[in-house]
């Protein structure tokens, strides 16, 4: 089955309600509302932040709109991110929730069956995403979530293992280029802190305004 036809399946299948389940859905929804309200949102406008529980990462509307050639390519919304279990029980594991628009996915799916041939889709998008090196069980087949294994930070300022949430676009190549990333370490006890961001045309100058750079 293609990736396309994998998605088609999965959005069918998550559009349909059972209305036998009549008010537990609407609080299963109430529920999700909260959990998406408790997020931290980090838009790079600052370059540190924590400690969090959990960390919705997006790249700043103004941004987007002055950088046509991210806003027409870019294959991910938001990445969200908060602890998770280790492998490993004397380290720290983090995981990540992708959001994506309809063109975003389009544009994924058609960037991992590029690289279908060298490695398999996830393993192209996980990559891509976090900075890491893949294997085949770290990324969901269809592009949901993923882990990634670390070791835990002995300190809110210790930047010395982190992981990356990566937004990037793609390019004529196939490939992807990367728009703008933030470094995050997370502690045994799951908080979170973002220690530095990279952007890779744009700066944030004293008055808080995106200039090229």
């Amino acid at each position: 089955m293609s990736l396309s036809a994998l998605f088609a399946l999965t959005a069918c299948s998550s559009s349909g309600v059972d209305s036998s389940e009549g008010s537990g859905s609407v609080e299963g929804s109430v529920e999700a509302a909260e959990e998406v309200e408790s997020s931290d949102v980090f838009d790079f406008t600052e370059t540190s932040m924590g400690p969090a529980e959990t960390i919705e990462f997006r790249v700043p509307d103004d941004l987007v709109e002055m950088d046509q050639e991210y806003a027409e390519n870019r294959v991910v919304d938001s990445i969200t991110v908060s602890a998770t279990e280790a492998e490993d029980p004397s380290e720290c594991a983090v995981r990540y929730e992708f959001g994506y628009t309809g063109e975003d996915l389009d544009r994924l799916t058609e960037f991992a069956e590029n690289h279908y041939e060298t490695r398999p889709p996830r393993e192209a998008a996980f990559n891509a995403f976090t900075g890491e090196a893949p294997n085949d069980t770290d990324m969901e087949d269809d592009f949901s979530s993923a882990v990634v294994q670390l070791k835990c930070a002995l300190s809110p300022s210790d930047d010395s293992d982190t992981a990356e949430a990566r937004f990037v676009r793609t390019n004529d190549k196939g490939g992807t280029t990367h728009f703008i990333l933030a470094e995050f370490s997370v502690m045994s006890d799951g908080e979170l802190f973002v220690h530095r961001i990279e952007a890779r045309s744009w700066r944030l100058d004293g008055n808080g305004n995106w200039v090229k750079g």
